[in-house]
């Protein structure tokens, strides 16, 4: 096949990606598109599980519901309208992420399933980064021959796939929330968050100098695997369950909450289709 051809097939599964990934709001439907790739490869393309986490942290933690809103409702608990300035800046950080979000499930679902079909194709490279088409094909093989990769090739991947991630779909998004930013405490909150996803042992955390900095997030990407690899991949699936976001059923059946994810965006690409019919 030629450049163009694949390029339509890969720009045919990111449609689909979008039309799954809903709106800005519906994170549990980008968590159960994340988990659905993550146990298609056998578990072996671990950044869809740690991607999964990443999104439940930030819901609970930028919604000005979350964490840092709730930090911020006390702090200025005696003037109604500073709290709602600074919750403004705070909801508008939180909707930059989201589309951060949206956007690296959308980038993660084209790439996995573009190269599941056209991965050994010489002309792949031209549509995926090749050191990224590399380690997914790595991975479609481990998946076709039911193989768990060694812990060194699973992390390598990982690496992989979580830099391309951070510098060519998260860095631009900080830098744009960064910018929009015209309070100085609410810059420095939003941009030194102290993370701590569910699976980490007690009192385990982690702390930012400056998550606008494309390098620290993936050195606390990869300090995070690594407690990941420690406690259990099992455990880390299991404790998506505490951020409180997920229906209890989807751990028992998370194949079957995307089945029905895919029934749902068929059913209303048909409704909008009918609606652009002259």
């Amino acid at each position: 096949m030629q450049t163009q051809e694949l390029r339509a097939e890969y720009e045919l599964r990111k449609s689909q990606a979008e039309l799954l990934a809903g709106g800005l709001l519906d994170i549990p439907r980008r968590v159960i598109m994340l988990t659905n790739m993550y146990l298609d490869s056998g578990r072996n393309h671990a950044f869809c599980q740690m991607a999964a986490h990443g999104a439940l942290w930030g819901l609970s933690y930028f919604e000005s519901g979350g964490s840092l809103g709730r930090l911020i409702a006390r702090r200025y608990f005696y003037n109604s309208k500073e709290k709602a300035f600074r919750l403004g800046i705070l909801r508008e950080f939180a909707e930059s992420f989201r589309r951060i979000n949206r956007q690296v499930c959308i980038d993660t679902y084209a790439a996995y399933e573009f190269t599941r079909e056209y991965g050994q194709l010489s002309a792949a490279s031209d549509i995926v980064p090749a050191d990224l088409l590399e380690a997914l094909n790595q991975i479609h093989h481990a998946s076709r021959t039911k193989k768990s990769l060694p812990g060194d090739q699973k992390r390598r991947i990982f690496e992989t796939s979580f830099r391309n991630e951070q510098e060519l779909t998260v860095a631009p998004g900080v830098q744009s929330a960064i910018a929009a930013f015209d309070c100085r405490i609410m810059r420095w909150l939003c941009l030194h968050p102290v993370v701590r996803f569910s699976y980490f042992p007690s009192m385990r955390y982690m702390f930012f100098r400056d998550f606008g900095c494309t390098e620290e997030r993936i050195q606390r990407g990869i300090e995070a695997y690594e407690v990941a690899e420690r406690v259990g991949w099992d455990h880390v699936f299991d404790s998506m369950e505490f951020y409180g976001h997920m229906p209890r059923p989807f751990f028992s059946q998370p194949l079957h909450y995307f089945e029905d994810l895919k029934s749902d965006a068929l059913r209303n690409a048909g409704v909008a289709a009918t609606f652009s019919r002259p």
